[in-house]
């Protein structure tokens, strides 16, 4: 039975982002999946104004493919961050990039935004640029969500605050193209 049959209804170039037994480049067709990351972010947190602070972290942990049949774990990924909270609105506002790291060692990367409300998370865009390996021409574009489950604050002689969440990190209609 091909991997195909056994997970009917999954985009092609997904099953070959989290496989890395088929060696396959970029394809020129369009591939649309969702997909997520459960993640750790620690960073260091500094008063931007009276009533404003900014993070800047980086996240990282596990990265899944969602199928019909459940996740398939992908590979890893990794962002940066850079996120400004307004304590009067609650309003917060973000941007950074991220990395993607296959089994198999390809990678691909992007950059995204988002906006949302301070301790719910964000949405925003994310857009792939490019990758290696068999990722290589890869881009893309999908709605990028985070979602912090916990945050450990802890205050330092300098004044900055430590930050210690968890979390997850959702990509949504995630569409791909190759070269």
């Amino acid at each position: 039975m091909t991997l195909m049959r056994a997970l009917p209804g999954v985009p092609v170039l997904a099953v070959v982002l989290a496989t890395a037994t088929t060696p396959v480049t970029a394809q020129d067709d369009v591939q649309t999946f969702n997909a997520f990351a459960v993640v750790t972010a620690n960073g260091t947190i500094v008063r931007a104004a009276e009533k404003q602070v900014v993070a800047v972290a980086t996240l990282a942990g596990p990265f899944f493919i969602e199928t019909g049949e459940g996740p398939i774990p992908s590979g890893d990924v990794a962002c940066a961050a850079s996120m400004r909270a307004d304590h009067a609105s609650h309003r917060l506002t973000g941007s950074g990039a991220c990395m993607f790291t296959a089994h198999d060692g390809a990678t691909a990367w992007g950059s995204w935004d988002c906006a949302g409300y301070e301790l719910v998370g964000c949405r925003g865009t994310f857009k792939l640029a490019g990758g290696t390996a068999r990722l290589a021409g890869a881009t893309g574009e999908a709605t990028m969500i985070w979602r912090p489950s916990a945050h450990e604050f802890r205050k330092q002689l300098d004044g900055t605050t430590i930050d210690n969440a968890a979390g997850i990190v959702l990509w949504r209609d995630f569409k791909l193209k190759g070269n």
